[in-house]
């Protein structure tokens, strides 16, 4: 069977960045997430400074995934782990956000 590729859609983060990053990209996510929720699902990794979801200019809909702000980039290692894992029946893609400069 099949055709190459791994099982499942688990994507592999992208390289740490120099120096660690105390923001991550989270997508696939289920449309009924919310902060608390969010929240909860990373409360082992670390403090959740500031989530920003990501929506449609036009119509202002959610598009399931945004940016989550953590207090420091061990908390960031920490919750990277956690990408494909099951959140709310989908499998979560966890990413290192590239630092805006």
């Amino acid at each position: 069977g099949g055709k190459g590729g791994s099982k499942g859609s688990k994507r592999e983060p992208s390289e740490r960045p120099e120096g660690g990053t105390s923001t991550v990209f989270v997508g696939n996510l289920s449309f009924d997430i919310d902060d608390d929720k969010m929240r909860d699902f990373a409360k082992d990794c670390g403090e959740i400074y500031k989530i920003r979801w990501l929506t449609d200019r036009e119509s202002g809909d959610f598009k399931g995934c945004g940016f989550i702000d953590f207090d420091c980039a061990e908390s960031v290692d920490n919750f990277i782990k956690k990408n494909g894992e099951d959140l709310m029946g989908r499998i979560i893609r966890i990413d290192y956000a590239t630092p805006r400069n």
